[in-house]
């Protein structure tokens, strides 16, 4: 088994201990949070050995590899390359009931949880989470960091570009070009058109809110 600790000792972190320890192919050791208040803690039956300051010196206490399921796209995609430059691993998971014909390359960071199915020929960017019953559809695209919440549908051939969020029950239909980098889907949207990059959509069907829709140009929503 491989020796790995998780980024974030929160109760998503307690939920991706879970998975890992059932998978049967990760030896979790250890939680790293940088929330003073946490250290010296036991969480969930795991202690909580320091902040992200000691990521350079795991490998000296055998430790390969690190996970670090954090909702907040920035935060994650961050961290991640911390671990890469302290010389870890950044392992997948996927959990076994995922149907894909989409493999992702190893030790991309990508995290992807049960019940989700992925058509051929979707691209998956590293350090992408994708959460419980997502479906995604053929000559997709999802950039670096992207973010899909339990039972998001994305059509095909859609980009979703680095660090976009979609929220729970969301749908970016096909014909849909592209849903911009840091871009945000509330939960429940429908979004029928392109989503400029770092604008907040909501409803049904989605349109920006008003503090995002001042900032496109007249007619673009």
């Amino acid at each position: 088994m491989t020796a790995v600790v998780i980024i974030g000792a929160g109760s998503y972190g307690v939920v991706y201990k879970e998975y890992l320890e059932a998978d049967g192919h990760w030896d979790v050791r250890a939680f790293l949070d940088d929330d003073p208040s946490m250290q010296g803690t036991t969480v969930a039956g795991l202690p909580v050995m320091g902040t992200t300051e000691e990521l350079p010196r795991l490998r000296e206490r055998g430790i390969e590899g690190a996970f670090a399921p954090i909702g907040n796209n920035a935060v994650r995609t961050r961290l991640l390359d911390r671990v890469r430059a302290a010389g870890l691993r950044t392992p997948n998971f996927v959990h076994a009931s995922v149907i894909t014909a989409s493999k992702p390359r190893p030790d991309a960071g990508i995290y992807i949880l049960a019940g989700t199915v992925i058509m051929p020929l979707v691209q998956i960017g590293e350090f992408v989470m994708i959460s419980m019953g997502v479906k995604i559809a053929h000559h997709t695209t999802l950039e670096r960091g992207v973010f899909l919440s339990t039972g998001v549908n994305v059509g095909a051939g859609i980009h979703v570009g680095e660090r976009a969020f979609l929220g729970i029950g969301s749908t970016v239909v096909t014909k849909v070009r592209s849903v911009g980098a840091d871009a945000m889907v509330g939960a429940g949207a429908v979004v029928l058109k392109d989503v400029p990059p770092g604008i907040t959509v909501v409803g049904v069907p989605a349109r920006p809110l008003p503090r995002d829709a001042a900032k496109l140009p007249q007619n673009a929503e």
